[in-house]
């Protein structure tokens, strides 16, 4: 029991002194990387005249530089012996030396053996041999302009184990302390997972919850328009008018492919698939979004305008995604005035903005009040009855993902003007 107590204080002592020596080489690993980089970006500060007194005053490492007055291909490290080098630019190269840059850097002194190496070229060794001990670290210093791979070695400290290991009652009960401390550790850590189960549970009730308050939302419309096309279809088969027909069967074939359309989207979030991105041309897919809704508009007899820029870029984004958005912002202009206005208008105006295009559509309602400024993007906010709360809601997080914004307002004379911002090849987040 003796010698096992001793064999795991042992292994336990020559753990702590490796993960200190482990810290050591990180910090120093740390230390290099920055004073590496210091050369990246001095570049571009160094005067045309040397004054190597005012440049060693903040960056001793660097002996001298040159210029190049022809640009051409060089190799980008040049060892010049003595722990020095040169480190090559198309228009400039630096005399570092390594010695003074390690110098200032006291992790050195923690380790047995110290070297730097480019292309396995040792360019700095410091210390003794490098099988001076068993315990190494390596790691490739993360500068482009200069990949070195930096390595040190050590072993254990043995006069700092003999005394511990003597100890044998103190090392007993520092052992049965330690192993308490990681028990309770360890059932800490449970307890927290468990915590992190139940609401990742909770959080995935919550958004299928989400996921089919949106589905009805969705598909409500399309679902709607098609049952009317095919109402008034079988309206007109049984008068003997089939000439007038096939436009409703085509406008009903429409409105189910985009519930087709909106189902695979609806299908991609429960399987985490990403969309699918491609170029957009947004005018064409303006006069979609107004076939879609054709029925709603000549009911409420609305009359529809645009205004596209003439220089205006593809968008590269999920074609649905878009279609989503003016279709959600299109129909609750048109529901917004109903019975508010006789002659009912809904405007787009697109133009190509800071690097991105703006999407800008008011209409001749009675515009937000105070409140929906501040509530309209929240889920399940609605001032109609009828309404579930959604649209906004669905057009903020689509505008979200496509590292967009979108701003509600109104206009001066009267009517809602929203205004959405859309990045040209936005990435999605």
């Amino acid at each position: 029991m003796t010698l096992f107590t001793s064999a795991v204080l042992l292994a336990w002592c020559l753990q702590q002194q490796y993960e200190e020596k482990s810290a050591n080489f990180r910090i120093l690993y740390r230390e290099v990387t920055v004073k590496l980089s210091q050369h990246d970006a001095i570049i571009p500060l160094l005067p045309e005249k040397q004054y190597p007194q005012e440049v060693q005053k903040i960056l001793p490492q660097i002996i001298s530089w040159r210029r190049h007055h022809y640009q051409e291909p060089r190799i980008p490290i040049v060892k010049e012996g003595q722990a020095r080098y040169w480190l090559n630019f198309s228009s400039l190269s630096l005399l570092v030396d390594l010695n003074t840059l390690l110098k200032a850097i006291p992790e050195k002194a923690a380790f047995r053996h110290i070297a730097l190496r480019w292309n396995n070229t040792a360019l700095y060794n410091s210390g003794a041999p490098e099988d001076a001990g068993y315990w190494r670290w390596d790691k490739t210093i993360a500068s482009p302009s200069q990949p070195f791979v930096l390595s040190a070695v050590d072993g254990p400290e043995w006069g700092q184990l003999t005394a511990k290991i003597i100890l044998f009652p103190a090392i007993f009960w520092a052992l049965t302390l330690y192993l308490f401390r990681q028990y309770q550790m360890n059932k800490k850590r449970r307890a927290i997972a468990d915590l992190r189960a139940s609401y990742s549970e909770l959080a995935r009730l919550n958004t299928l919850g989400e996921l089919a308050a949106g589905i009805v939302h969705e598909l409500n419309q399309p679902l709607t328009a098609a049952l009317s096309y095919n109402q008034a279809a079988l309206r007109l088969i049984q008068q003997d008018q089939t000439s007038d027909v096939p436009p409703l069967l085509s406008a009903s074939v429409l409105q189910i492919k985009r519930i087709d359309d909106l189902l695979c989207q609806f299908r991609q979030r429960l399987t985490s698939e990403h969309a699918h991105y491609q170029p957009i041309n947004l005018q064409t897919l303006w006069r979609r979004v107004l076939t879609l809704l054709d029925n709603e508009i000549r009911q409420q007899k609305v009359q529809p305008a645009s205004a596209f820029a003439t220089d205006l870029p593809l968008l590269n984004a999920p074609p649905l995604w878009v279609e989503q958005i003016l279709h959600n912002l299109l129909s609750n202009a048109i529901q917004a005035q109903k019975g508010h206005t006789a002659t009912p208008w809904v405007h787009l105006q697109v133009s190509a903005e800071a690097g991105g295009i703006t999407l800008t559509l008011s209409d001749g309602g009675p515009g937000f009040s105070p409140e929906a400024l501040q509530r309209a993007l929240m889920p399940f906010y609605t001032t109609r009855a009828e309404g579930t709360g959604l649209g906004m809601t669905l057009v903020d997080t689509l505008v979200q993902r496509l590292n967009g914004n979108i701003t509600l307002g109104n206009q001066t004379g009267g009517g809602a003007c929203i205004q959405i911002w859309l990045p040209v090849t936005p990435q999605e987040t």
